[in-house]
């Protein structure tokens, strides 16, 4: 009974604290103790080393590995990068990819000489892969091995055999989430958190304007701009959203990015809204096509705006 078991605990207690062999060791207790002091005080220096070393480091410039050795940038000695070529397929995403490849190495390659440049590169030969240079190309790159092949694969797969390993591969899936695509450029470059988070803000507003402005802007957004309806919901994925940037503030925030004045876009606040002026007056896609109407600009370039996605309509 609940009784009986509570007097026979309470009889044992007394037993225990009145017999000498059952009371607590106070040497052997005060020994534990001074035990786990010590154990405490080696851990807190411990974390107190690491902590200090952890303040202290910073990762030294990127040094590529033939892709054939391995297929992840690591860490070594500062000097000249070896050359880094970004290949994607037209509309897939391959602007992105070669925006955070420049502007990493022209982070990593502060001070080196040359400086890095960054190019476009309508046909790539082996002789123009120097050192601190990257490349973005449409066409299949060169089959040497001395170089860094980055890849963005469109509607169709690009076919890489015969040419380095590729480090990242990128799908238009993975585009639409920053965050975890630049994590995969961190990691595969060895990126301290600070340079992370310094690209991290330049590629957000990066993306926006990317988006939103110029002649290479959102399909959708040009259709809007046209006056056409837009043929996807508003909760899509796709929907492009930039009637609800002011985008002439995005323009000026971009300018203030601490990596803005690697040079690799330069804004005067208000083109934005000149390239928007510029559409609603009847230019298209990169300026090369003339706006007519709603349908004929559908019908008539598919490689531009592709078919439409299936689902409700937005006017």
């Amino acid at each position: 009974r609940p009784s009986e078991h509570l007097h026979h605990a309470t009889s044992r207690s007394r037993r225990d604290a009145t017999d000498p062999r059952r009371r607590p060791d106070s040497r052997g207790l005060a020994e534990s103790t001074s035990s786990a002091d010590a154990m405490i005080e080696r851990a807190r220096r411990s974390f107190d080393h690491d902590l200090d070393a952890a303040k202290n480091h910073r990762p030294e410039a990127a040094v590529w590995l033939p892709p054939h050795r391995s297929s992840k940038v690591t860490a070594g000695p500062p000097g000249p990068l070896p050359p880094i070529v970004q290949w994607g397929q037209p509309r897939s995403g391959s602007t992105f990819q070669y925006t955070l490849l420049c502007l990493i190495a022209k982070m990593r390659g502060r001070g080196t000489s040359p400086e890095p440049t960054c190019n476009f590169a309508p046909t790539l030969s082996a002789d123009m892969l120097q050192p601190n240079t990257v490349f973005k190309t449409h066409r299949r790159p060169p089959a040497a091995s001395n170089y860094s092949l980055f890849v963005s694969h469109g509607d169709k797969r690009l076919e890489t055999s015969g040419l380095p390993e590729p480090v990242v591969v990128q799908t238009l899936a993975r585009n639409k989430d920053l965050l975890n695509e630049v994590d995969r450029y961190r990691a595969a470059f060895g990126l301290s958190p600070d340079e992370t988070e310094q690209i991290l803000g330049y590629m957000r507003y990066w993306s926006i304007l990317r988006r939103c402005c110029g002649l290479q802007q959102s399909k959708y957004n040009r259709l809007r701009l046209h006056g056409c309806a837009v043929p996807i919901a508003v909760d899509s994925s796709e929907f492009p959203m930039c009637e609800a940037y002011n985008l002439t503030a995005v323009e000026v925030l971009f300018t203030q990015t601490r990596l803005y004045s690697h040079g690799l876009m330069k804004y005067n606040p208000g083109k934005c809204e000149a390239d928007e002026q510029l559409l609603r007056g009847g230019l298209e896609f990169s300026g090369t096509i003339n706006f007519t109407s709603c349908d004929s600009v559908l019908t008539q370039h598919p490689s531009v705006f592709g078919k439409p996605p299936e689902g409700p309509r937005n006017s």
